[in-house]
């Protein structure tokens, strides 16, 4: 699969390297192996996108998970417009930046 250049609802373009997705987060976050898709679609049309408290240059973007209860957290690098990590939780966490 190649990279895929993505844009969220604040128009960013945002790029999922082939390299992250294989090398990181499959590798780490096996459990969303199958989920690229919903991956992807957290930053096309997230549920939120919030703050986080880790790195002020990251944003959360919160997207419908792969069932019910579970969400899919796509976090974004936007010094560098890039992917870092995603993965699931069941509930979300920082201040939010954008809603529906």
């Amino acid at each position: 699969m190649a990279d895929s250049k993505l844009k969220d609802p604040l128009g960013r373009v945002i790029t999922l390297h082939d390299h992250t997705w294989y090398g990181h987060i499959i590798k780490g976050h096996p459990e969303v192996r199958l989920h690229r898709q919903i991956v992807e679609n957290a930053i096309r049309s997230p549920q939120e996108i919030r703050l986080s408290a880790a790195d002020a240059d990251c944003r959360l973007y919160y997207g419908t998970g792969p069932r019910a209860g579970i969400l899919i957290v796509t976090v974004v690098d936007l010094a560098l417009s890039l992917v870092r990590t995603a993965y699931l939780a069941r509930k979300m966490k920082g201040a939010v930046e954008w809603s529906r």
